[in-house]
């Protein structure tokens, strides 16, 4: 929103100075390696059994996204408690010891 406001370069300031206070963790090969393996597991327990109609299901169609996903396995690798209320992670946390916490009353 910041790039499309009429205060453009003070509210890119603003979200610049922000994100200068948070940590951002990167994607590398042992993430790629939880995801993979948390797919799997995933798909196991919620994919139909037939494996002509497994092959054609995607992790959405089983509830949860990719996205949800990547960040579920950072969470796991960098030992991170998880904040949100989307239920994809609670469905996520059914093949995973996964810490998630709702702050949501």
């Amino acid at each position: 929103m910041a790039e499309n406001s009429q205060k453009r370069e003070s509210n890119l300031n603003l979200v610049r100075e922000f994100l200068n206070n948070i940590f951002i963790y990167e994607i590398d090969s042992v993430t790629a390696e939880i995801y993979a393996a948390f797919q799997a597991d995933l798909m196991r327990q919620f994919a139909p059994k037939q494996k002509s109609k497994r092959r054609k299901t995607k992790l959405i169609d089983i509830g949860v996204s990719q996205h949800d996903l990547w960040i579920a396995s950072i969470a796991i690798q960098h030992n991170l408690i998880l904040v949100s209320a989307d239920s994809d992670f609670q469905r996520i946390k059914t093949v995973r010891d996964l810490s998630v916490e709702t702050w949501i009353e």
